[in-house]
């Protein structure tokens, strides 16, 4: 809202905002259900026309992607208002509460070799952080931040899960 210059208090706009994004979700779901590489281009072509193009979110444009995507677009309209893709949008939503995902973008890897936990980064925005992470070369890092929370780390949005 701050970037686009949107009141704080006005409550119809961030209505409007959470609607759109909701529902964005939950197409993005819908597509996925039609295969992995269906859900990412659904996603990628959305991000284009949002984001690139700057258009808002609405019936128009989730039709236009979802053509552009090759979906079987029956289907993708009738997936996206189902209880089952709203079930699965909320299981998503428990999953990532239950990793302590509050913000974006946040990495979690499990099966760390020679350790039995799992980690999430917050911030992880570069490859070269993602790479250090899965290759071990946080380990000494992540075992001092389980070890002592009082302790300051180079990586303080390194979280044991």
């Amino acid at each position: 809202m701050r970037r686009e210059n949107i009141p704080l208090n006005d409550l119809q706009a961030r209505n409007q905002i959470f609607n759109n994004i909701y529902q964005a979700s939950l197409d993005y779901k819908a597509a996925s259900f039609q295969g992995k590489r269906c859900g990412r281009n659904y996603l990628l072509k959305l991000q284009e026309q949002v984001v690139d193009f700057g258009n808002e979110y609405n019936e128009e444009v989730a039709q236009k992607v979802a053509q552009a995507s090759d979906l079987d677009c029956d289907m993708f309209n009738d997936d996206r208002h189902s209880s089952f893709t709203i079930n699965s949008f909320k299981q998503d939503q428990k999953m990532a509460a239950e990793m302590n995902v509050h913000e974006h973008p946040t990495v979690v890897v499990y099966n760390l070799d020679g350790m039995d936990c799992g980690v999430s980064f917050t911030g992880c925005d570069s490859y070269e952080l993602l790479k250090q992470l899965c290759t071990g070369q946080l380990n000494e890092e992540i075992v001092l931040k389980h070890k002592s929370s009082t302790r300051k780390h180079n990586y303080t949005s390194l979280h044991i899960l």
